[in-house]
């Protein structure tokens, strides 16, 4: 690629200013002239060890460690000979010319009119930027816009001064090429691919776009490789630049045993927020993992998509929108982003989430309203059980009165309306429920005496139903006032020293609440996943939603320590437990507080700067046995990074099972460049492997590789376990290589 910056009318207006040297100056020339008669004129500065005219021939000659600068714009070389009859110039022997955009031209010699229109250079060079660079034999220039290069070299790669003789990762060799930088396109004639100078890939026609450019239109990277599903297949992307703020990419994907998918992905930016939707469609029928079909022939496709939008400092409003035509259409095409968040409310695992939500927040207000509707995608999913919510709200304002503490004030609604009757977990029957909850919340703290700090609370609401379970009962309305009042209280013992500086602080909570308020029918619709832990082990309501109230006396006892050493190293952890005065059976086992004490409750962090950290939950009961286990780990020592997690319910806490799984993610460096990566998702209590992966990447500043083994034993209704080959080669200026891939 070659560009040329104005030289050539900068040293017209030069030469008319300068007087021939007959002798070589002791110290270097400098001469500085303005072309006022120019419009838009830049200072012109010339240096050099001689400069001479020849007024017959009409010559301008500067030799010895030549420097011109026009604005920004340099050029450096050993002579430069200006002829002012044939209006060119030429600069020889280590031409180099720095632009305004940054990137450097190197050459032997470069010949150029005055109009720029035309230029010639020998044993070009250039470099885009840090890393990219392309040679050539020879570089011409024509209309003003294209530079046509013989015997190119270009590659991403960086190449060090004082080792040119290391050979690029990669490069691309080719008997022409032609930048336009009118279409700010590259295109190569015989061009063929080198990895580590081998030859891999030959082809007659090669083009990408300009490594300047911000963003165009064309053709990305494509995907092939085999399925046992769909067969041999090819997805080829195609980008559309829209405009300065929008853009849509179209991929086509055509395969041996299915017919035609094609997918799409738009994106916009607004003044005052943004969008983006990923969809995709085929008409087919469903198959298996063997691509067995079965059904009817129909339109199929799915639509994920995302909005929000500022309308004031205050406020924002948004969107999500997940949708399927039917429930496997994601896995049998392995089409990404079902368990992405898109919006305010987030759904569970294979359950889609439609959304409109609106936002907004000052330093004492906070309100959040939402219209749902959600699509199940797992075995035994019927939308018409699964409730739209329509709206639900919440608002919250506070008031600080300073001495005498603060109150809080909310309200909270919230309308789900079904198509079908559903039974709930608890076993309770339900369809329409509606419900208006206000509340307030008075707190203050005060120190008292050493140091203890004291915390009293107190809260009021009031419940407003209305309910139909589609039956015998039909619609009936309930309302419940509750109230709440109790103290917090808690002295942290600080010592410091030379190695370890410690904190240790005893926390108590004493509460009364209205009693057997969980008994007029309710339905628990928002508390289903509820568990006391370490969280909310002293609040005095550790219920965070509504259906469920936690009535009577209670009260919670526990210590928080934490060490903090030298090098970033950090011990934390908390430990306590729950009592309260009288059973109440509408809390679960699960929920830790089915019984008049709960399980204790223990958190435990350690942290070692950035190079490790872990953290460890637990429940354990009275006889020392453990109900619930987590065990999360993140590591980047030596050569290993990576991060683990262990869990384990026991069959008392969860279920008449129990669950017990890991989850890895690692890699281990082997050296500067080559890493082995490992990610496994293993059932424990099935003695089941749900996904294993492991293979090789490579990694330097110019390129990615990695080749993968892949294997999945989920099993969902027609789709069984696949195995694949995944291959992914990027290379730092043209883009990535999607290999084949076997399922």
């Amino acid at each position: 690629m070659l560009r040329l910056t104005c030289l050539a009318s900068a040293m017209f207006a030069l030469s008319s200013g300068l007087t021939a040297h007959a002798q070589t100056p002791p110290a270097p020339e400098t001469a500085s002239v303005g072309d006022e008669s120019r419009e838009a004129a830049e200072e012109v500065i010339l240096k050099a060890r001689t400069v001479t005219e020849d007024r017959q021939s009409e010559t301008l000659t500067a030799e010895g460690d030549v420097e011109v600068r026009v604005g920004d714009r340099v050029l450096k070389a050993d002579r430069l000979v200006y002829d002012r009859k044939e209006q060119t110039m030429r600069a020889q022997g280590r031409v180099q010319i720095t632009d305004v955009d940054g990137s450097v031209q190197f050459a032997d010699e470069i010949e150029v009119d005055e109009g720029i229109e035309n230029a010639f250079a020998t044993r070009f060079s250039v470099r885009l930027d840090e890393n990219t660079i392309a040679t050539a034999s020879s570089a011409i220039r024509s209309d003003g816009v294209k530079n046509a290069l013989e015997q190119v070299i270009y590659t991403g790669c960086k190449i060090c001064e004082d080792d040119k003789t290391k050979t690029p990762t990669w490069s691309l060799r080719a008997r022409r090429a032609v930048q336009n930088q009118d279409t700010q396109m590259i295109t190569y004639q015989d061009a063929v691919l080198e990895i580590k100078g081998v030859p891999v890939i030959y082809v007659p026609y090669f083009a990408h776009p300009d490594p300047t450019t911000k963003r165009r239109s064309g053709f990305l990277t494509p995907d092939m490789g085999v399925s046992s599903k769909i067969g041999v297949f090819y997805e080829q992307p195609y980008y559309l630049a829209l405009s300065p703020s929008q853009d849509l990419t179209v991929a086509p994907m055509v395969a041996a045993r299915v017919n035609p998918l094609v997918k799409l992905n738009y994106r916009k930016r607004f003044f005052s927020g943004y969008l983006e939707a990923d969809g995709s469609f085929t008409y087919e029928q469903e198959f298996d993992s063997d691509g067995e079909k079965f059904g009817d022939k129909t339109w199929r496709s799915h639509l994920y998509g995302y909005g929000r939008f500022a309308i004031n400092d205050t406020w924002d409003w948004g969107f999500g929108v997940e949708r399927q035509s039917d429930d496997l259409y994601d896995l049998r095409y392995d089409i990404d982003g079902e368990d992405d968040i898109r919006g305010l409310y987030t759904s569970q695992p294979r359950q889609l989430l439609t959304q409109v939500f609106a936002v907004g927040q000052k330093e004492d207000f906070f309100f959040e309203t939402g219209v749902l509707a959600f699509q199940g995608l797992r075995a035994g999913d019927d939308d018409g059980r699964f409730p739209k919510a329509a709206p639900i709200l919440f608002a919250q304002k506070a008031y600080d009165f300073g001495n005498a503490g603060t109150v809080t004030a909310d309200l909270s609604a919230a309308a789900l309306f079904r198509d079908k009757p559903a039974i709930l977990p608890d076993g309770t029957p339900t369809l329409d429920s509606a419900r208006v909850t206000g509340s307030a919340q008075w707190e203050k703290q005060s120190i008292v005496g050493p140091g203890v700090l004291i915390r009293p609370f107190a809260m009021a609401r009031g419940d407003v139903y209305r309910l139909d379970d589609g039956g015998a009962t039909g619609q009936r309305d309930v309302s419940r006032l509750l109230g709440l009042a109790g103290a917090q209280a808690s002295m942290p013992f600080i010592r410091r020293g030379e190695a370890v500086d410690l904190i240790i602080e005893p926390i108590a909570m004493v509460a009364y609440g209205s009693e057997d308020q969980n008994d007029q029918g309710i339905p628990n619709e928002d508390s289903l996943l509820f568990e006391a832990d370490e969280t909310n082990l002293f609040k005095p309501d550790p219920v965070s939603t509504y259906d469920l109230w936690e009535g009577g006396a209670r009260g919670s006892l526990g210590l928080s320590a934490t060490a903090r050493f030298g090098d970033g190293f950090e011990l934390s952890g908390v430990v306590g437990r729950r009592w309260r005065d009288k059973a109440d059976p509408a809390f679960s086992r699960l929920s830790n507080l089915s019984g008049t004490k709960s399980d204790y409750v223990t958190s435990v962090k350690a942290r070692v700067g950035d190079r490790l950290q872990a953290e460890a939950r637990m429940r354990v009961t009275d006889d020392m046995k453990v109900d619930r286990i987590d065990l999360d780990a993140s590591a980047n020592i030596w050569r290993i990074r990576g991060s683990a997690r262990y869990f384990r319910v026991a069959s008392s806490s969860a279920s008449s099972a129990g669950q017990e799984g890991v989850l890895l993610n690692g890699s281990f460096r082997i050296d500067d460049r080559w890493s082995a990566i490992i990610s496994q998702q293993r059932n424990i209590t099935d003695d089941l492997n749900i996904r294993l992966q492991a293979g090789l990447a490579y990694y330097d500043e110019c390129s990615y590789f990695s080749l993968a083994y892949e294997r999945s034993n989920t099993l969902d209704r027609s789709l069984g376990p696949s195995e694949s080959i995944q291959f992914r080669f990027v290379l730092t200026g043209l883009g990535g290589v999607a290999g084949d891939e076997f399922d």
